[in-house]
């Protein structure tokens, strides 16, 4: 679904991201760990087209996608989303599924809505809402099912479960799973809750100070006692 390869990126002359390779099947997830400041968000934005790519290829399902602009991304089928500022506050869940289906033909959009609202059952009970007095958790949710109007074939998550309590991030976990097994979607999910999506990861992507410093199975990273008590804070 995504190759990448050689990618070099960062913001104006400030180099970030450094020489990256990696690839990610359909149906599957690649979590991308490390810590604090190693390029995560950067490599998820760049993928996005959000960045300076200095060089390097990007492929999505057969096509290069390197210099396309963020909309034709979108329109390819990859779907961001951010950690923060991924709903409108001020409008309510009914609005912002509304937003979401800018551009879809009417009866189109409305079908896209039922559709995500079933994937989504609780967001029924919360159209009239504003997205600003859903929980943490229920925010999270209601971007993804945002990003899922589009039917994207892959979407990139930027630490989804950041902030979240416990219960909380089980359930946004859960989601993701659900829509790689049932919906067969491709996952590019960065991460600081190693543990957490390491366990639920098919792939891995290790990065510290902008480059690959592991990229391989998430089973076989989360065993690497090395690897993850030198960059993940992981204990045994």
């Amino acid at each position: 679904m995504l190759s990448v390869r050689s990618l070099n990126a960062g913001y104006g002359k400030f180099h970030v991201i450094f020489d990256v390779d990696f690839d990610v099947g359909r149906r599957e997830i690649l979590v991308v760990v490390g810590p604090n400041g190693s390029g995560k968000s950067t490599m998820l934005k760049t993928l996005f087209g959000l960045t300076r790519i200095y060089s390097g290829k990007i492929v999505l399902d057969g096509r290069d996608i390197t210099r396309l602009p963020t909309y034709m991304r979108a329109r390819l089928g990859m779907a961001f989303v951010p950690q923060t500022d991924n709903v409108f506050a001020e409008l309510t869940v009914g609005e912002n599924l509304k937003m979401a289906s800018y551009g879809l033909k009417p009866e189109l959009a409305e079908d896209r809505v039922r559709e995500v609202l079933e994937v989504f059952p609780f967001l029924k009970e919360k159209l009239g809402v504003k997205a600003k007095s859903l929980s943490g958790g229920q925010r999270q949710l209601l971007a993804m099912a945002m990003a899922l109007i589009r039917r994207p074939k892959l979407f990139i998550l930027d630490e989804p479960t950041a902030g979240l309590a416990p219960k909380a991030a089980k359930e946004v976990v859960e989601k993701i799973l659900w829509l790689r097994d049932e919906l067969g979607k491709s996952m590019v999910w960065a991460e600081q809750n190693a543990k957490l999506a390491l366990e639920n990861g098919d792939k891995a992507l290790l990065m510290v100070s902008g480059r690959v410093a592991f990229n391989g199975s998430a089973a076989e990273l989360l065993a690497d006692q090395e690897l993850g008590k030198r960059y993940l804070g992981l204990k045994r």
